[in-house]
């Protein structure tokens, strides 16, 4: 009888296992489909299909060729999407990673204005393979309801052999759970979400471009467009940029030469530009809009870069 039962129960944990794994994986689809729903109803999507959705054992969620179809009639097809460190516990997850590989364009690459010699155009089908951009995308958050409805954001969109464009942010006083409200009367009323984002803090963001051979690229396919090198056209790009930071107004001119100085660097190539700030009042969004429009209707461009504490600068 003992070993019976040694028998039984491993096998009847077994089934009860599986059938919560494909009940899980039901209930994933019927989520997702109903997320679908929503937003080809929203009028931004004329069509969105996927391949597969499911739950794998370890947790974590993948979605394979995910086909869009914007308002515009744009196609776009992402390969893998794998979604790992999600919150299953809390109606608003508090912490997930979302990574997103391979973007296709089944019908054609988007144009970024016309003519033969648009460079980038000419620059994203130099990095194409076929109808395939392999493009990374990452974002990952971590959200303490707790400590001040803080959010740590993470997020960044590599091209291999090009660039490397990464993006962090810290927000406090953003209650995720009202963003995220669904009732029949107010659904994520544009007023009620404008109020609190109004109320919310930005202490920090940062911005960092990464140069992996998009300088050199790109300026070599204009470089050959106007029939010189690649060097003679930056040469002349920076001429051009300088010239015309002369016109810039006196209030404006320190920040025109800092980010100048900080491009001409960042285009030798293979070189990081960043820009963070740290804005006054801890980044209080309803107190700095005041200031920043006073600012911005007086002309005041420097005094804006002060209550951001804005900076710019190129590293290795």
């Amino acid at each position: 009888m003992a070993k019976k039962l040694l028998l039984i129960i491993p096998g009847a944990l077994i089934i009860i296992l599986g059938a919560v794994y494909f009940f899980a994986n039901y209930r994933l689809k019927t989520v997702v489909d109903l997320r679908v729903e929503e937003l080809i109803a929203s009028g931004d999507y004329q069509e969105i299909t996927y391949d597969s959705v499911a739950l794998q054992f370890n947790g974590e969620i993948t979605l394979e060729n995910l086909y869009v179809m914007d308002s515009n009639l744009k196609e776009y097809i992402l390969e893998n999407i794998r979604i790992s460190e999600f919150d299953y516990f809390n109606p608003v997850p508090h912490h997930l990673h979302l990574l997103a590989q391979g973007l296709r364009f089944p019908a054609a690459a988007p144009s970024f204005g016309n003519g033969l010699n648009n460079l980038l155009n000419n620059y994203i089908a130099s990095m194409m393979d076929g109808d395939l951009l392999p493009l990374t995308m990452n974002y990952r958050y971590n959200y303490q309801p707790e400590a001040n409805n803080r959010m740590d954001i993470e997020a960044d969109l590599a091209l291999p052999g090009s660039f490397f464009l990464s993006a962090e942010a810290q927000i406090l006083n953003l209650p995720m759970e009202g963003m995220n409200e669904n009732t029949p009367d107010n659904v994520n009323s544009p007023t009620s979400v404008s109020m609190m984002l109004q109320n919310a803090d930005i202490p920090a963001a940062l911005i960092a471009l990464r140069d992996d051979g998009m300088v050199a690229e790109i300026s070599a396919l204009q470089g050959t467009a106007l029939g010189t090198s690649g060097d003679e056209y930056r040469q002349q790009l920076l001429e051009q940029l300088q010239a015309a930071a002369l016109f810039v107004p006196p209030q404006m001119q320190a920040l025109a030469q800092d980010l100048l100085g900080n491009f001409a660097e960042f285009m030798t190539g293979e070189k990081t530009l960043q820009i963070s700030i740290r804005p006054q009042y801890n980044g209080n969004i309803k107190q700095l809009q005041l200031e920043v429009m006073a600012a911005f209707y007086t002309g005041d461009i420097g005094h804006i870069a002060e209550l951001l504490q804005l900076d710019i600068q190129t590293v290795e």
